[in-house]
């Protein structure tokens, strides 16, 4: 079979080989739990297990210089992303790697039970820091999906990528960005202090707050941060580092997740979404807020947020999370 020939000779067959994965960094289990994850933010609570893998191979086949024979997922997690680039990608090798095995063996029975064929799929445990450990110019796209915040260095992670891209290639990311969290932190401080905070629970305000707390930390490039978390990015600073890696030219699609290209025709740089409707989802599923918190905030922010609501609505409004495509 094709994968595993290129898994015995490939370009990974000098890393170590460990119940059908390459080692090519140490594994490591993820922080969580990796169920508890994928029952949370991955990809076993969506409806369309399909659309975000195809809308990010869309984004890689719209910008690539070279055709796309060889592809890297790095941080595949659940393979919310994965699942959807294994069945639209024709390439001939599919690198899929997280830090955690566990990752990787949930996402092979994933494909399995959609009767996805991994032909040509190699699993490998990657840690984003050791992404030059990867031969240079050996791949043809790589993907990553809200992943390159976990990286500690993430500027020398877009110079590794540079390096392991043969030209022409493309870096597809998803990631969250500060303007727009830093917005969102805006609206949780009005919830936080105005009078009808009373109408919330005592754990929504807990959850509410850590969120908000969380945020900050995130947002401030003068601390280390240790733990699965360490960014939220500013596009100034993406575009400036992407140049400085190597990058010939790079695209922003605005508050779009890759999953808007899985279902739309068009590619277009800014996508409508909803303020509030971000807001309350990522309460929601990231930190648990209940069901009445987020009635109470529905309520009571909306009507104050409808300004800000209206610019999103047109496509406009700082950034909460962007496709961003590098190309080499």
């Amino acid at each position: 079979m094709l994968s595993q020939l290129i898994a015995s000779r490939g370009p990974l067959a000098r890393f170590p080989l460990r119940d059908g994965v390459r080692e090519i960094s140490p594994p490591q289990s993820f922080a969580g739990g990796e169920q508890a994850y994928d029952d949370t933010a991955g990809g076993g609570n969506k409806a369309d297990l399909m659309a975000s893998g195809q809308g990010a191979w869309r984004l890689a086949e719209h910008y690539a210089r070279r055709p796309l024979q060889h592809w890297l997922e790095v941080g595949a997690g659940g393979g919310a992303c994965t699942l959807g680039l294994v069945a639209a990608a024709p390439a001939r090798t599919k690198i899929i790697t997280d830090t955690s095995p566990a990752f990787l063996r949930m996402i092979r029975r994933k494909l399995s039970a959609l009767g996805v064929s991994d032909e040509g799929c190699v699993y490998a445990t990657l840690a984003g820091e050791h992404l030059d450990r990867l031969a240079p110019k050996s791949v043809d796209a790589i993907f990553v999906a809200s992943a390159v915040h976990h990286v500690g260095d993430w500027r020398g992670f877009l110079a590794a990528a540079a390096g392991v891209l043969a030209p022409g290639g493309v870096l597809v990311i998803q990631e969250p960005f500060r303007e727009g969290f830093l917005l969102m932190n805006l609206a949780l401080e009005i919830a936080l202090s105005a009078a009808w905070a009373g109408e919330l629970s005592d754990d929504d305000v807990a959850r509410m707050t850590r969120c908000r707390d969380a945020t900050y930390f995130l947002s401030d490039t003068s601390l280390e941060k240790v733990g699965e978390d360490k960014h939220t990015f500013l596009i100034d600073e993406v575009a400036a580092a992407a140049g400085a890696a190597g990058f010939t030219r790079h695209a922003f699609h605005r508050n779009a997740h890759f999953e808007n290209f899985g279902r739309q025709q068009e590619i277009r740089l800014n996508t409508p979404c909803t303020f509030a409707g971000y807001l309350l989802a990522f309460l929601g599923i990231h930190h648990g807020v209940s069901e009445a918190g987020l009635g109470v905030l529905r309520r009571r922010l909306e009507p104050a947020l409808a300004p800000l609501e209206r610019l999103y609505l047109q496509g406009d409004g700082p950034a909460l999370l962007a496709c961003v495509v590098c190309v080499r």
